[in-house]
């Protein structure tokens, strides 16, 4: 039985893929570099990050990961990224039934704090958990520790997220995972993995009946 949500941050609730798109423009401009498309940047986004604009021209070589990461999140903060509205009635929803949330991202655990609480939502999570210093990677460790500490049965936890390395992690932990299709990598891509692939959060509920 399901008791525990486990959400990813970027692309899962906060609707940025478009933000996203436009930050990743405005650097290759920076550099000279054309411009992507959506549906592109659905379709071409991998990890590690540093294979991804390599395919977009950068030169990582002579690039800082760190330093590329910051311009893209100043650049993001320039445009709208509001929570997706079916995630908030999903949020909503499970707190009433008392279904544990977490929120877990690969962003600074600064940023992530920041961002959750402009947008209202802190309220929802038991935990936030972001990272703790300046590079970028996997969930997997974290999620780990985190639900060992507590005494959390990874087969009572749903993770929700919107890339591959998600059900990376859900793999890893050995928790049951949904993709949403709306984030940052197409369908496509998510329904390799295996993973339940959503059209969007308003689905999760048929899941957790299906996992019950």
């Amino acid at each position: 039985m399901i008791s525990t949500i486990l959400w990813d941050f970027n692309g899962t609730v906060m609707d940025d893929m478009g933000a996203s798109v436009e930050a990743v423009n405005a650097m290759c401009s920076r550099r000279g570099l054309p411009r992507i498309t959506e549906e592109w940047y659905t379709l071409h986004l991998v990890m590690p990050l540093e294979r991804f604009y390599s395919s977009i021209g950068f030169d990582m070589e002579k690039e800082v990961l760190a330093d590329v990461s910051e311009e893209f999140q100043q650049e993001c903060a320039k445009h709208s990224r509001p929570v997706f509205p079916e995630v908030l009635e999903a949020l909503e929803q499970f707190r009433q039934k008392g279904v544990r949330q977490l929120l877990f991202s690969s962003l600074h655990q600064d940023h992530l704090i920041r961002q959750a609480e402009e947008r209202g939502i802190t309220h929802y999570f038991e935990e936030i958990v972001g990272r703790k210093d300046r590079s970028l990677g996997g969930k997997e460790q974290a999620a780990a520790a985190y639900l060992k500490e507590h005494g959390i049965d990874p087969k009572t936890v749903l993770v929700v997220g919107d890339l591959t390395t998600d059900y990376d992690m859900a793999s890893f932990v050995g928790c049951p995972c949904a993709l949403i299709e709306k984030g940052h990598q197409h369908r496509e891509i998510l329904s390799k993995t295996g993973a339940y692939v959503l059209r969007d959060a308003s689905e999760i509920e048929e899941i957790l009946e299906e996992l019950q």
